[in-house]
């Protein structure tokens, strides 16, 4: 491209035509990203099919690699005004109001369930 074609121009038009590269390459920065974007996707849809692959041929699948264990059924309820008390341990208590308590927790990810007390 030369510069002395732009020489013999007005100031709006170098304006003008500023605003058009700029838009250009606007433009052209926004396809790139798309591009990018889309190449991602693609390279992420490829590891997943293969990973299935790989772990369907050991017999497992991406659900089995999570390290989560299978919830069977609802957690227990618990209710707030309601007093409960760790099985083993009687100083542990929890009055159903705000977070559970994490030996509550505990004892819930083991399958386990907290003593409800008579009020």
């Amino acid at each position: 491209m030369k510069l002395d074609t732009l020489d013999g121009l007005s100031d709006d038009e170098l304006r003008t035509v500023i605003a058009g590269a700029n838009e250009l390459l606007k433009a052209h920065d926004e396809e790139r990203k798309a591009k990018a974007l889309a190449d991602a996707r693609a390279l992420k849809a490829k590891a997943l099919t293969d990973a299935r692959a790989v772990l369907a041929s050991v017999g497992l699948s991406l659900k089995d690699m999570s390290g989560k264990k299978a919830r069977s059924g609802k957690p227990p309820a618990y209710h707030i005004g309601r007093n409960y008390q760790h099985p083993t341990n009687k100083t542990l208590t929890w009055n159903g109001k705000g977070k559970k308590p994490g030996w509550l927790a505990a004892i819930e990810a083991e399958g386990g369930k907290a003593i409800e007390l008579a009020s």
